[in-house]
């Protein structure tokens, strides 16, 4: 054999795959070695198997073997039939030298598929000297239990079969999502049309304000005749200016109770308010103003700015009187005693 053959020969040897067996439980193995193996280089081997009882069908059955060899020697497994058994699973390791000698430790793991017993020969195991010699060892043969996991079934039978199960099923989201967001555009649009609906409608007709109080038309009129008493005087107009009063006072009296008092003389006018009965002093005041008017309007001379005075003074405190809410007219001084009338002696 050539130089290279031989070196060919010794990796196949080192790298050769791990084979995985199941043990009866034999702690120790005989060693077989070679005729070219010294006998200092033979490695003590021993082997132990994981469970070592019965295994059911398709279990896992791990198989250590430990090597102890001369420091420089290497130990491997080569590759090997374990029938019955099939090897799922291999590893190796090496422990540190110690004491000149280096320990090989191997862990195969078997799965039996076959129940029964089955007895198994020695796992062989190659060695390589550190000079480049080249034996095998192996261990004892053990013995593996593979029972049956229907062993104890008097008449087993097939499982019936079973109906087919669906994996397919309607997944309604989508059309959930859409009927959730085609019901928020419908409710929104619902919403646009409504409120435009509610501006477009015919809005009822805003009732008018409520008339004012006649007593406070009446102070009003009376404060701006006040302020045009003064020009109305120094142009001769002051019988023009107390016909005016005369006339917010009528007006005021006509609205206060109910008539035209623009339309009714003074005669008249003390009439109505007895009829509605007017409080005493309201009436008196009223028919001491009515008749100082009518002096005025009557008589041929032109009144003086006393009586202007006085006649918008009385004015007042009618309207004061007739009011219903004593605090929402001013509080008026007492009108001064009337100056001699210009009428005074004669009637109208």
């Amino acid at each position: 054999m050539s130089c290279r053959a031989k070196l060919l020969f010794a990796l196949a040897l080192l790298f050769a795959p791990l084979a995985h067996a199941q043990d009866a439980g034999v702690p120790a193995a005989a060693e077989e070695p070679a005729d070219t193996l010294p006998a200092e280089h033979h490695p003590k081997v021993s082997a132990k198997l994981n469970p070592t009882g019965a295994v059911p069908v398709g279990e896992n059955i791990r198989l250590t073997i430990e090597a102890s060899a001369l420091e420089g020697d290497d130990v491997t497994v080569p590759e090997q039939s374990f029938a019955p058994l099939e090897l799922v699973g291999k590893a190796a390791r090496v422990v540190p030298a110690k004491d000149g000698r280096q320990s090989f430790v191997f862990d195969l793991d078997f799965i039996g598929l076959t129940p029964g017993q089955h007895p198994m020969q020695g796992v062989e195991l190659s060695v390589v000297t550190k000079a480049g010699l080249v034996g095998r060892v192996s261990t004892e043969p053990f013995n593996v239990e593979i029972k049956s996991l229907i062993a104890n079934e008097p008449n087993a039978q097939l499982r019936e079969a079973t109906k087919p199960v669906v994996v397919m099923q309607d997944d309604f989201t989508l059309l959930y999502i859409g009927g959730g967001l085609l019901a928020a555009a419908l409710l929104a649009l619902l919403s646009v049309l409504g409120y435009r609906y509610w501006q477009r409608r015919e809005k009822p007709v805003a009732p008018p304000p409520p008339p004012r109080p006649p007593w406070d038309v009446a102070i009003e009129k009376l404060g701006a005749l006040r302020r045009q008493k003064p020009d109305m005087v120094a142009k001769g107009e002051a019988a023009r200016f107390i016909d005016l009063v005369s006339d917010v006072v009528r007006e005021y009296l006509g609205g206060r109770f109910g008539f035209d008092g623009l339309e009714t003389t003074s005669d008249e006018m003390l009439a109505r308010l007895k009829k509605h009965g007017v409080p005493v002093d309201l009436f008196g005041e009223t028919g001491t103003f009515l008749r100082r008017c009518d002096l005025v309007k009557f008589a041929k001379a032109e009144p003086s700015a006393d009586e202007a005075d006085w006649v918008l003074m009385k004015a007042n405190e009618v309207v004061q009187l007739g009011e219903p809410r004593a605090s929402a007219a001013a509080q008026l001084p007492p009108a001064p005693v009337p100056p001699e009338s210009p009428a005074q002696g004669g009637a109208p």
